[in-house]
């Protein structure tokens, strides 16, 4: 099978190390020469959770998309979101004619790509193990995870179980009938782990150690549940986690409840179990480049008013992180301060 991945960031070299360590040969674009030099002098390393493991063999390199041979027949896509349409028009003169591509991305593209590209050669992925880049060809994996892949549109195709036999032997891998749900479910933790790594430059641990921060975390969560409802989506659960029950009210927020008592141990808990989790906006920031964010919180603010339902801090938080992205703001702990009297004064506690 002829097969390339393009998007060489945390995950995507996470990815291109396990499946090659698995012997499945594929092409992968670099973009940076110094990343290409690497692989071809010490190949794609990764430390951390899982140890450290450095595969140079199944992997060849190419530069640019346009280096990559013709007639590929499966094409992994792990770029950001502000890359992927250009990663596919560039791409496409290299498919064959029965091709699959398989978005491994955060956010919900997989919409505006349907409306591009054929039920039976577009597959989602969603990825819920994390990832650091840690210079070129190198990431280190902060967390353990699953995945999940399935189709938008159309049937289950012979591919998708030799795709799934393929992904799980580099981590747990599911295949669903319903990928619009799960990519959504995904995006519920994506919009806060996202954008308030920008705005505060903290790690995920070091932000869910704070009461307040934990409370903005389940507010956009909720926001984001209220605009799932109201497009019919049904949220799934998420390494056994139940978001639809994270979701706050009023009442719990004002008194004593142990309803609200669960959610913050269960926000503690993520916060410990991916403390060393370094939002890929973040990253982004710190490199001078756009963020995800009009992907992830601007996608619930824009839904947010197709259906009529409101979204205050997922659009205050757009809004602040277009500002960092501006060179206006710098990430801090002041910042982060300004995000919870945000969350209280939405709460009016």
């Amino acid at each position: 099978m002829k097969a390339a991945l393009v998007g060489l960031g945390a995950i995507g070299t996470v990815i291109v190390a396990d499946l090659a360590q698995n012997d499945f040969p594929l092409y992968v674009v670099c973009k940076h020469e110094e990343t290409l030099d690497m692989i071809e002098k010490r190949g794609v390393k990764v430390t951390g959770i899982s140890g450290e493991y450095i595969v140079k063999e199944n992997i060849t390199p190419v530069l640019t998309i346009e280096d990559l041979p013709k007639d590929l027949e499966l094409v992994f896509i792990v770029t950001k979101l502000t890359d992927i349409q250009d990663a596919y028009d560039r791409i496409k003169p290299k498919l064959r004619k029965d091709y699959t591509l398989v978005t491994m991305t955060n956010g919900m593209y997989e919409e505006k790509l349907a409306e591009q590209i054929d039920g039976k050669n577009l597959l989602g992925c969603v990825v819920s193990f994390g990832a650091t880049r840690n210079g070129p060809a190198e990431a280190i994996k902060t967390s353990l995870g699953e995945m999940v892949i399935g189709r938008k549109t159309g049937p289950k195709q012979e591919i998708d179980n030799k795709l799934l036999e393929l992904l799980s032997k580099t981590v747990p891998t599911t295949y669903s009938d319903n990928i619009t749900n799960e990519k959504f479910t995904k995006l519920l933790i994506n919009v806060s782990v996202a954008s308030f790594g920008v705005i505060s430059g903290m790690t995920l641990g070091k932000m869910l150690e704070r009461k307040y921060t934990r409370i903005a975390f389940l507010t956009v969560m909720t926001e984001g549940v209220a605009v799932g409802n109201a497009k019919g989506i049904q949220l799934q659960r998420l390494n056994n986690l139940n978001l639809q029950s994270l979701a706050l009210t009023k009442k719990e927020l004002h008194g004593f409840s142990l309803k609200h008592l669960y959610k913050q141990i269960i926000l503690k808990f993520i916060g410990k179990k991916y403390k060393n989790l370094k939002s890929s906006s973040l990253q982004s920031i710190e490199s001078g480049k756009r963020t995800e964010i009009d992907y992830l919180n601007g996608y619930l603010v824009e839904q947010g008013k197709k259906y009529k339902v409101s979204t205050p801090l997922n659009t205050y938080v757009q809004n602040e992180v277009h500002k960092f992205e501006a060179g206006k703001k710098k990430p801090s702990l002041k910042e982060l301060e300004k995000l919870e009297q945000k969350t209280k004064e939405i709460w009016g506690i």
